[in-house]
């Protein structure tokens, strides 16, 4: 079994935040989550990956992405969004001197191939009922489903990787079993806090918290609150 934890707040008190900076905080053979802060005003580093779907959690602050063809957009925290492979991404913090956004890419992944400014821009998809959105606005995701209601969502579905959020308004206690040894569950958390047990172990995560959960077979959620819990769970092949 390995578990580890990355702590929001301890991670921002190891920087700099008003500096660009960024840290690998999970890599397997497949797949890396980069946690990244950059100031606003910070330029940006236009690129392509040809191979992978690239997306990113968007946390503190308020960054502008601007994704192949489509209309420029700004994230606010716990929005999902997604550079289909092919697609140019130009992404640039916009207010504040600390804006967080945790990439999920290729461990193997680099910026040596360009972006260009796109002739034309195309208004971005808002429907809702289907998955693979460049922009999965939370906000949206909510009003779609219910702000008062448990539920959830399948934001991303590709070969690489199966990403859900999920809201929980009342108290809940729910075992997941993993199919596989080689499958990875990286849990985000959105909004409120959430308990995991697994192996006899208790973790307790709160609001931009990290877990990744490898080689288990199973492991509890709970939440013995009264507060709206909203997590983010990445469903991928290691490779290990």
């Amino acid at each position: 079994m390995t578990v580890k934890i990355i702590n929001h707040k301890e991670i921002m008190s190891r920087h700099h935040n008003e500096e660009r900076w960024a840290e690998n905080v999970l890599v397997n053979q497949s797949h890396r989550a980069v946690w990244i802060v950059a100031p606003e005003g910070t330029p940006p580093d236009p690129h392509i990956h040809p191979d992978f779907n690239e997306f990113w959690i968007a946390l503190d602050g308020s960054t502008r992405w601007q994704i192949g063809q489509y209309e420029p957009l700004e994230t606010e925290w716990g929005d999902i969004v997604m550079a289909p492979a092919g697609f140019s991404h130009d992404i640039r913090p916009m207010r504040g001197k600390i804006n967080l956004r945790i990439g999920i890419s290729h461990p193997d992944s680099n910026h040596d191939i360009k972006g260009i400014v796109p002739c034309r821009f195309i208004p971005i998809e808002q429907d809702y009922t289907s998955n693979n959105l460049v922009h999965s606005k939370l906000s949206e995701i909510i009003k779609h489903n219910g702000d008062n209601k448990n539920w959830k969502v399948n934001v991303i579905s590709d070969e690489r990787s199966k990403v859900y959020t999920t809201q929980q308004i009342t108290n809940f206690n729910q075992k997941i079993d993993i199919k596989s040894n080689k499958e990875s569950h990286w849990i985000f958390i959105i909004e409120g806090h959430l308990e995991i047990k697994c192996d006899s172990q208790e973790f307790n995560l709160q609001r931009g918290d990290i877990i990744s959960l490898d080689k288990i077979s199973s492991y509890e959620l709970i939440n013995n609150s009264n507060e709206k819990l909203i997590f983010t769970t990445i469903l991928i092949d290691s490779g290990d």
